[in-house]
């Protein structure tokens, strides 16, 4: 049995097109379950007069952020398996399907997105990053996480964590890794993330997020994995104009691990982000 969870706030723009790719999956969904955080525009509406035949509609009291909803979502979820989708975002019909047929004894499944999408639906960037064999540096590196392309075994799923929020979605992946859980990566082109102006991934709680991650799996990661962490955490900095902060953590993820310096893409981010001086306010 397959549950789907939907988690909206705010979402009368892309609601009804997240729930319909669902209903159009080639393998038919068991229930579909949309967690609205106490929206204020017209989604309870939307949802309510066009897919109450399909979908079982629950709104949180008040607003009480996305971990919430997921997990609550997954309280309520009857499934065997549940999915995620952020309400802005798309899968491809036979996500599901193939999902499913690349399980095997897995706890999680993630199918690497590679596809974005702008704010009407159109490609706008496929991404073709070659991926590691090893999916501990796959994770460690900060590579996993959008929750669309996430799926669990429900008498399995570690739960979000508001204390790691905007974050929270990779912090799982981590703890599942160092928990034991088995995690199946696919790389099907499946999930399309859709960039708009507001979607989170520019906020300064995504760098407080990381930071928070930081603390807590400083000392926790293993050592064959802790270059990839210091160098994703330090490039995240950079990025958020925290330059001499950067800095110090890529300096010892490359002190450990030198052949960092070998990837196009990590010279590349570095000289994007990592000499931005203007921006700094380390």
């Amino acid at each position: 049995m397959v549950s789907v969870i939907l988690p909206v706030y705010n979402g009368e723009r892309y609601i009804a097109h997240a729930i319909q790719c669902v209903l159009e999956q080639e393998y038919r969904v068991d229930e579909i379950l949309v967690i609205d955080d106490a929206s204020t525009d017209r989604t309870p509406q939307i949802v309510k007069s066009e897919f109450s035949r399909w979908v079982s509609y629950y709104r949180n009291e008040r607003n009480m952020e996305r971990c919430y909803s997921r997990n609550l979502g997954a309280k309520l979820a009857r499934g065997d398996y549940i999915f995620f989708l952020d309400h802005d975002d798309l899968w491809e019909k036979g996500y599901i399907k193939t999902v499913l047929q690349n399980w095997g004894n897995a706890d999680i499944v993630y199918c690497f997105p590679r596809k974005l999408i702008d704010s009407e639906g159109n490609v706008i960037k496929t991404s073709r990053k070659r991926l590691p064999q090893d999916s501990g540096i796959l994770i460690f590196s900060g590579m996993v996480g959008y929750p669309s392309a996430t799926a669990f075994r429900r008498n399995s799923f570690p739960e979000y964590r508001d204390e790691f929020m905007l974050r929270e979605d990779w912090e799982v992946f981590i703890r599942a890794f160092l928990e034991g859980l088995r995690i199946r990566i696919v790389d099907q082109s499946m999930v399309m993330i859709r960039e708009h102006s507001g979607r989170s991934s520019k906020s300064i709680r995504l760098y407080r997020g990381t930071m928070a991650v930081y603390r807590a799996y400083r000392d926790k990661v293993p050592e064959t994995y802790l270059p990839y962490f210091l160098f994703h955490v330090g490039d995240t900095c950079m990025r958020f104009g925290k330059l001499i902060e950067g800095w110090k953590l890529v300096s010892e993820a490359v002190s450990l691990k030198p052949e960092l310096l070998l990837s196009s893409r990590n010279i590349l981010s570095l000289i994007k982000r990592g000499f931005r001086f203007w921006k700094s306010h380390a």
